[in-house]
């Protein structure tokens, strides 16, 4: 259902809130275009992969019309264990589905309102690990469930310097149940819904001759309920905890860009502000909420402390940056970015309180909201068949949420805290050889290091350094094969409390047949294989998994698209 994904490798756009310390990646999804004259188009999918057993099958269709734009779309998944270079990962089985529409109509003088409705739901889905899990646990999703419904109004051309306004509204429900094998004796079964609600108005505006100014408010509000039990069948005993309490965090933000052309278009500007206010909020929390004996709830519950005291916290943050793209040459070209932003710590950094047999997991209601300077510079070359870019940045950040070895309540615990300060700071480049109309090859490097600066320590969940290549040629009639690689060197710079990962190199290719006609439909089949060489390797950006050691072996897999009426 994707369109495509857009990737902001910096956070040098203020039209994203909290959260774009780094950057942001946006997800634009299909939805059917208008068209002069009526017609359908669709699409059928299937597919398999050797290393799960895994087996998906999609199915969408669209109806465009001059004043209405219809398409549905629904897909079905389901896979086993998934296989490694060293045996199964146990309990990583999956089934999920999802479901999909949207309809755009148009209402008069070339306006037009959009309504989105999407669920995606997982059902009996292993959790293969999970450091916050005690090692003989087993743990699975008996539901994970995500649902939204969105409505846009589009109003272009209002006036020659107002060429667009939206309005958007979107509802957002997350459900997680979780069951949790402790033992043949205590079950633990977490589950909580997550209530998203958002509203935005945003305009385009031309105040001047080569000015694009973006113009924008929103808010959104986020509520929580997290509930738990923990059945205890040796005593017939069922205790209900809250991990989370029920609470709530609201925002709300003003927001400004412009775009300014000059020189003849070989000189950009973008300069942007922000300012976010939002508050959180938590009722008083219990523990254990109640018990339940022999079918009877205890009143009053025994043992019963605070856990959280009810009450709230305002914040105030705002974001700013600075943008330059020159192009200095025909061939060449430069950019300058300077920024800052923030984020807020979420409700589960505030008031998380994870005991799942493992080791507890402790939240902070008093956490302080992140903040972000950095600056990017990067060049561009384009030449005859060669293509070169590189890109240097540093990113200084304060008051970093993460978790640091504590107690709690007399208990040992990983409590989220402010480490203060820290730093990331590396590089990116890249290259493209055009070998000729029909062969490409293409190489890249990354490099980037974490540093807390006031514990003079590295950051966890940094990357080693990492390298890819891969070639392409286009066969005509015989279809598009790539073969690539990727490989990354070892983290022999763990934070305190990670474990050191050995570097790795894996292979993969790909094949992508040239569409032909039957009927009609027009016809694609799509193969590969992810590691090529059943190689045994571990991401360093998956150690906090916990049992998970391993990424999954070689992974062939295949796929054969039919499309109907002219569809994409």
């Amino acid at each position: 259902d994707l369109e495509r994904i857009e990737v902001m490798k910096s956070p040098g756009s203020v039209l994203f809130g909290s959260g774009a310390l780094g950057g942001a990646i946006q997800m634009i999804t299909r939805r059917a275009p208008f068209a002069a004259a009526s017609r359908w188009s669709g699409e059928w999918t299937e597919g398999v992969s050797a290393v799960d057993g895994g087996a998906s099958h999609a199915l969408s269709a669209e109806r465009s019309a001059e004043r209405t734009a219809l398409r549905v779309s629904a897909a079905y998944r389901d896979g086993d264990d998934t296989s490694t270079p060293r045996g199964d990962l146990l309990n990583s089985k999956y089934t999920d589905w999802n479901l999909g529409t949207s309809l755009g109509v148009r209402t008069w003088g070339g306006q037009s309102l959009f309504a989105s409705w999407q669920r995606s739901q997982a059902e009996n889905t292993g959790i293969p690990g999970g450091s916050p899990f005690a090692a003989t646990a087993t743990a699975t999703y008996r539901l994970a469930m995500r649902e939204r419904f969105a409505l846009e109004y589009l109003l272009p051309n209002l006036t020659a310097r107002l060429p667009l306004l939206t309005v958007r509204l979107s509802h957002q429900d997350i459900a997680r149940n979780v069951e949790i094998l402790q033992s043949p004796t205590v079950t633990v079964t977490p589950h909580a819904t997550h209530a998203t609600a958002s509203a935005q108005v945003e305009s385009r505006l031309l105040p001047a001759t080569n000015h694009v100014l973006t113009v924008g408010a929103e808010a959104w509000q986020r509520r929580l309920d997290s509930r738990r039990e923990r059945v205890l069948a040796a005593t017939n005993r069922t205790v209900g905890e809250r991990p989370v309490p029920r609470s709530s965090n609201a925002s709300a933000g003003l927001y400004a860009q412009d775009d300014w052309t000059v020189a003849h278009d070989r000189l950009r500007v973008v300069l942007g502000a922000r300012r976010d206010w939002s508050r959180t909020r938590n009722d008083a929390t219990l523990n254990p909420d109640y018990v339940i004996i022999g079918g009877i709830r205890q009143e009053p519950t025994p043992g019963q402390t605070l856990l959280w005291s009810a009450g709230s916290s305002r914040d105030q943050s705002w974001d700013a940056s600075a943008g330059l793209h020159a192009q200095l040459a025909p061939v060449v070209a430069a950019r300058l970015l300077v920024a800052t932003a923030y984020r807020s710590p979420s409700l589960e950094e505030r008031y998380q309180y994870l005991d799942l047999g493992g080791v507890l997991h402790v939240g902070d209601p008093q956490l302080r909201p992140e903040r972000s300077r950095s600056v990017n510079l990067g060049a561009r070359a384009e030449l005859r068949s060669l293509t070169l870019d590189a890109d240097v940045f540093l990113n200084a950040l304060t008051d970093l949420v993460t978790e640091t070895a504590g107690t709690f309540q007399g208990r040992s615990a990983f409590v989220k805290t402010n480490v203060g300060e820290a730093r990331l700071y590396g590089f990116e480049c890249s290259a493209e050889l055009r070998l000729g109309a029909r062969h490409a090859v293409s190489a890249s490097l990354a490099s980037v290091r974490g540093e807390d600066t006031g514990r003079h320590v590295e950051l966890p969940q940094v990357a080693p350094i990492a390298a890819g290549a891969e070639w392409s040629v286009d066969g005509a009639r015989a279809g598009t094969l790539r073969v690539g690689l990727t490989a990354t060197h070892a983290q022999d710079r763990p934070a305190p409390d990670e474990a050191r990962t050995a570097g790795w190199t894996t292979w993969r290719a790909a094949w992508t047949s040239a569409p032909w006609n039957a009927a009609r439909a027009s016809f694609r089949v799509r193969a590969g294989c992810d590691n090529l060489f059943d190689r045994a390797y571990r991401r360093h950006l998956s150690t906090l998994r916990g049992l998970v050691r391993l990424e999954p072996g070689r992974a062939a897999w295949l796929s054969v698209n039919a499309s109907f009426g002219g569809a994409r």
